[in-house]
């Protein structure tokens, strides 16, 4: 009897350690470093890449800052497309389970572009509000999907509806060093990203 006592305790013990480490790892401290891909419907010719810098802070109360930075460019003959799309924002997380975690988020942002060859080149760009939810699930102590619907408002030009698609990974003891790979399909655009991350 004693023996079983004994062996429930170190799986109800070994359960909640797991639990825990998956709670955890739903973390929204972090920074992040990636690399994007991506194209236009509306100038297709162009597929546009470069870095991608993302980072999140919490503020307390299941409260957390946000904000991502992407420069990316591609070159066709002559011409350079270069865009800049920076967002800046706050959100709030909800723990629907030891494993599962829903977020709101709103930002502003702006998207710029320059078209430009050897002797000219043209600007355009806009301003925008966006308001996006996401769910995150801890598979196992390691691995995370997520996925999220996002609705941008231009000041200029098309809104935007997205959703999105990924995984990451943790490794090393603590798990705070992070790689992982996301989706994103917009109204008008679609983009890829591998990303490394650290937890803090």
């Amino acid at each position: 009897m004693k023996k079983h006592t004994i062996a429930a305790t170190l799986m109800a013990f070994s359960s909640l350690c797991s639990t825990a480490v998956q709670a955890d790892n739903l973390d929204y401290d972090f920074v992040q470093l990636g690399y994007a891909a991506g194209d236009y419907a509306d100038i297709a010719p162009f597929d546009l890449k470069g870095p991608e810098f993302e980072a999140s802070y919490e503020v307390g109360h299941n409260l957390f800052i946000t904000g991502k930075y992407r420069s990316a460019d591609d070159k066709i003959s002559q011409y350079t497309l270069d865009e800049t799309n920076w967002q800046a924002g706050a959100g709030y997380y909800y723990n629907f389970r030891q494993d599962t975690v829903f977020d709101a988020r709103l930002y502003y942002g702006e998207i710029d572009f320059k078209l430009s060859d050897s002797e000219d080149s043209a600007k355009d760009g806009t301003h925008f509000f966006s308001l996006a939810g996401n769910v995150r699930h801890q598979l196992t102590d390691a691995v995370e999907l997520f996925g999220g619907l996002e609705v941008q408002k231009w000041h200029k030009g098309s809104n935007q509806k997205a959703y999105r698609l990924g995984a990451q990974y943790a490794f090393g003891e603590t798990k705070q060093f992070v790689l992982g790979a996301e989706y994103t399909k917009f109204s008008d655009s679609e983009w890829c990203k591998l990303f490394a991350r650290y937890v803090f």
